[in-house]
This record gives C-alpha cells, sequence and structure tokens, in this order.
C-alpha cells in the first residue's frame, strides 16, 4: 500500500520522528514521508509512532490500498518524489 506520512512537532523533537520514518519510506521534504509498505508494516509504524507522541505532537497518516491509483504531481523546484533515489 501506499503511504504519506507528515507530522508537525515542536522543533526539538523533529529528530525523532524523521529518524523513525526514514527507515520505513522516502523523505520527500521536511516532515513529509512516502512509500510502499505492507499493512503489517504500517500497524509496526502506526504502534512505533503512538509511543512517541507527547502531548502537542501532530502525526497523519494518508494511505491507499491500490500504489497505482496515487499520482504525485511536482511542482516549482521540487523533484519527483521517486526520482530521488533512481
Amino acid at each position: 500500500m501506499f503511504v504519506l506520512i507528515t507530522y508537525d512537532v515542536d522543533a526539538e523533537r523533529t529528530h525523532i520522528y524523521r529518524k523513525l520514518l526514514r527507515r520505513h519510506l522516502n523523505h520527500i521534504q521536511q516532515s513529509v514521508f512516502q512509500g510502499n509498505i505492507t499493512e503489517g508494516q504500517l500497524t509496526t509504524l502506526t504502534n512505533e509512532i503512538e509511543s512517541k507522541l507527547v502531548d502537542g505532537d501532530s502525526v497523519y497518516i494518508f494511505h491507499a490500498d491500490v500504489p497505482a491509483s496515487v499520482t504525485c504531481r511536482s511542482l516549482g523546484a521540487a523533484s519527483d518524489p521517486d526520482d530521488r533515489f533512481t
């Protein structure tokens, strides 16, 4: 499944989520990560995120069961996320 995760946390806590999410997904911009993972991996990742949450942290998880139905359009100086690792 395709997953897009973004977070909004205090600046001194960004490293916690960045380190966690980089293990599973592609870091595409500041607090935005995307990639294809299994449902089991998403469950594991969700549990890991929940264990790190403190008051004031916000994490948004978007997912699509059919990755082929997700398209990304990059504008301006942004590069296509799929091109970053090829």
